[in-house]
């Protein structure tokens, strides 16, 4: 895969459902904060930092 500092289409989708997922996560944490469910709000924190950091894996070797 050629690299020009452009992102493939392959990778544009994974980005594109990655922050999909986010989205979604964010809103789950949104209402596990205001049922007062603390775990459920942790256990999303770590999975939205986990798709941010694939995120951001994903966007630095397309731009190599």
């Amino acid at each position: 895969m050629k690299r020009d500092g452009c992102v493939t289409v392959e990778e544009r989708a994974r980005i594109t459902e990655i922050q999909d997922s986010l989205i979604e996560r964010y809103v789950e944490q949104r209402e596990a904060i205001q049922e007062g469910n603390n775990c459920r709000a942790i256990r999303l924190e770590f999975e939205i930092k986990e798709r941010c950091a694939k995120k951001e894996e994903i966007e630095h070797w397309a731009a190599l």
